[in-house]
């Protein structure tokens, strides 16, 4: 993913390139004063900034969900 990181207002793309042409990305990106990275770094990103404990354990979903569903 390749965003702009030197202006007020950013978009995030996302990119398909080939494994031979990736340094040559990088090095445009690099020079554009973008941000760029692999959907797996993304992804890893994403995980590390969930919490470790969830608020909700899956037991007081699934009473939510049979509340709702049986509700009378």
């Amino acid at each position: 993913m390749a965003t702009m990181t030197n202006s007020a207002q950013t978009q995030g793309v996302y990119v398909n390139v080939p494994m031979v042409d990736w340094s040559l990305f990088n090095e445009l990106v690099r020079k554009f004063g973008w941000k760029a990275e692999t959907r797996e770094k993304l992804l890893e990103r994403f995980a590390k900034s969930r919490p470790a404990t969830p608020e909700i354990s899956e037991e007081d979903i699934m009473n939510e969900v049979r509340a709702v569903r049986y509700a009378k």
